[in-house]
């Protein structure tokens, strides 16, 4: 079983990504681990010594999507399955290891662990595919919107067990290479936002196996830059247009579809 894990980087300092790094490195079930250094601002790379690493260096920053594909396309065929990872993830060791020994177990297609905050809390990681209201709401009406963001961030849905969910964090995401093979890479019109959306409605949508692990676990250290930055509520306001052009804004009988198989399928909370 070989595992190639993906980290993009544009213009980050070593001491925001050597713990991601580090934590990589550690895994006994990553193979390979490879650095796309957007850019090519990251000269500390160079300093890096580990057999198990490829550091990657573009002349521009064309995104993160575009970033991953690059390593997708040169080693889909050679690799089980490719580990998106986000520069700002951290976890103990074994974590990896026990989540792609349960996505290799189950089949998976596309999977994504238990994902926390560093305070310990729960990131709503699996969520439903977003009509273009949810998502409107959601960034800019979202203390008036709690009933209809809990449904779309499944907010009901019993973490301790594995379920199927139309949408997966890209943050850290483990993609099969028959989910590339069929379904394809990311999207490069999304520069930033949605292509994790994207590509995780292509799986399902090719009927792939997609599932949330519960077994293992990951933090990380959520930006929120949309939240913060013109410039990055720019970028995710740009995809969002593009997603909705591409599947349709107010008519989209799969996204319906999708959703309407993960409600029927969740496993509760008990408290819900």
């Amino acid at each position: 079983m070989k595992t190639y894990a993906s980290l993009v980087l544009y213009k980050h300092d070593y001491d925001d990504v050597k713990l991601t790094i580090d934590c990589i490195l550690n895994e006994t079930s990553i193979t390979k681990f490879i650095i796309v250094d957007n850019g090519s601002h990251c000269n500390w790379l160079s300093d890096l010594n580990s057999k198990k690493l490829e550091v990657i260096q573009t002349p521009d920053n064309n995104g993160f999507g575009s970033g991953h594909n690059i390593i997708i396309n040169k080693y889909k065929e050679q690799a089980d399955f490719i580990l998106i990872c986000n520069p700002d993830i951290y976890f103990e060791k074994c974590q990896v290891d026990i989540f792609i020994d349960f996505s290799a177990s189950v089949n998976a297609d596309l999977s994504t662990p238990k994902i926390l905050y560093p305070d310990g809390t729960l990131q709503r990681s699996c969520k439903l595919l977003p009509s273009p209201y949810q998502l409107f709401m959601r960034r800019f009406l979202s203390g008036i919107s709690a009933s209809l963001n809990n449904v779309y961030e499944l907010t009901n849905a019993d973490y301790t067990r594995p379920f199927f969910a139309p949408s997966v964090s890209g943050c850290f995401m483990l993609l099969s290479r028959d989910a590339l093979n069929i379904a394809g890479c990311f999207d490069t019109r999304y520069f930033m936002y949605l292509e994790d959306v994207d590509i995780s409605r292509r799986i399902c949508s090719a009927g792939l196996k997609v599932i949330y692990c519960p077994t293992a676990c990951v933090v990380h250290e959520s930006q929120r830059r949309s939240y913060k930055s013109v410039k990055f509520l720019f970028y995710h306001i740009k995809s969002a247009i593009s997603y909705f052009n591409k599947w349709g804004w107010l008519f989209d009988k799969e996204r319906k579809r999708l959703n309407g198989k993960c409600l029927s399928e969740l496993p509760k909370s008990k408290t819900d």
